[in-house]
């Protein structure tokens, strides 16, 4: 019973994304730091050598630190201040300005598409500004074209990298969605009960630190596709899981496992508020299936089992409640086993 952390891919890509823009920057401050010291812009020289301790600090905890996102933010508020300053202080020729390029991209693969677009309008929106009072007031011999080709790619780069971020959002989003959710009934998969688990486990207040799971299988379903045919089978499960929906809290977590077997994961109940929610499942199946083409009754065996009570693993905890549904089976069907 182990399944990968669907939702952990997304931050670890922007992990991934950070350290080697934190390695790039360490290495540029360091090789400018140098320089200015040497030709004697050294409060500039220092700023640049702020900007390299943290990033060599992110550096350290980026791998393990919650809050990344936070991190991002400031990491690349020190940076595109950096990037302000220089436009301001350095002469036109210096070509400081290009750093500009980076903002949009920078902000949108480490911000995501909401904060790097606010990152985006106001760095960006400032380095022209910077630029233009320096070409008005200081730069006047510069062409006026300079400044507009500057603004016209600064703005391409930035529309590009809006629309690859979005695009690439949507993507992640579609591809998470179709590798978590059951496409016939619509509930979570099998996949998706690690990453919940962990969660319920981490989120949970400590006094009230419990997980039950209610393991749910049809009895004899194989019979309805024989007799009905897998259309009249298929609308079975969905009827199944729209009960499971209906009757679960708003904090359970309901799955489809794969063929005819079932899965919720309830919080915070003891062992007997779980087997009571497990009875009202097997009666519901039992008396109120409605399903279009199928005329005949149908039931259902359940496992319970509790963590950590019965297992401090999710694959221990899977074991006692797949334990007890056989059992329920071996015992007649149609009922619930829960010790």
């Amino acid at each position: 019973m182990t399944a990968p952390n669907l939702w952990g891919n997304e931050l670890e890509y922007r992990r991934t994304v950070l350290k080697v823009v934190l390695l790039v920057i360490i290495l540029a401050g360091i090789t400018f730091t140098i320089n200015n010291w040497v030709v004697g812009h050294k409060i500039f020289a220092m700023v640049e050598l702020l900007v390299v301790v943290l990033s060599v600090f992110i550096l350290v905890i980026h791998k393990k630190t919650p809050n990344l996102t936070l991190w991002s933010s400031v990491f690349l508020f020190a940076l595109y201040t950096v990037i302000l300053i220089g436009i301001y202080t350095a002469s036109f020729s210096s070509a400081l300005y290009s750093w500009l390029f980076i903002v949009p991209v920078l902000s949108y693969l480490l911000l995501g598409t909401l904060l790097g677009t606010i990152y985006s309008i106001i760095y960006v929106g400032l380095g022209c500004g910077l630029l233009s009072y320096r070409h008005i007031m200081h730069f006047s011999e510069i062409p006026t074209i300079a400044i507009v080709n500057i603004a016209l790619a600064l703005i391409a780069i930035w529309a590009l990298s809006y629309t690859y971020e979005q695009k690439r959002a949507e993507m992640v989003k579609r591809l998470q969605e179709m590798a978590s959710l059951d496409p016939l009934t619509g509930l979570n998969n099998r996949l998706l009960l690690s990453s919940i688990f962990e969660m319920l486990q981490q989120s949970l207040p400590e006094k009230q630190k419990s997980v039950s799971m209610i393991l749910i299988d049809l009895d004899h379903f194989k019979k309805v596709n024989d007799v009905f045919g897998h259309g009249v089978g298929d609308a079975v499960l969905v009827d199944v899981s729209r009960i499971i929906s209906s009757m679960r809290r708003r904090n359970d977590w309901a799955f489809r496992f794969g063929g005819e077997e079932f899965c919720l994961l309830v919080p915070e109940v003891n062992i007997s508020q779980a087997s009571s929610v497990a009875e009202r499942l097997r009666h519901a199946v039992e008396n109120n299936l409605n399903a279009e083409g199928y005329s005949a009754a149908m039931t259902v065996s359940i496992g319970v089992a509790r963590w950590p009570e019965n297992g401090q693993t999710l694959s221990d905890l899977y074991k006692v409640a797949d334990e007890r549904l056989y059992k329920a089976k071996e015992q007649g069907r149609n009922q619930v086993v829960s010790e």
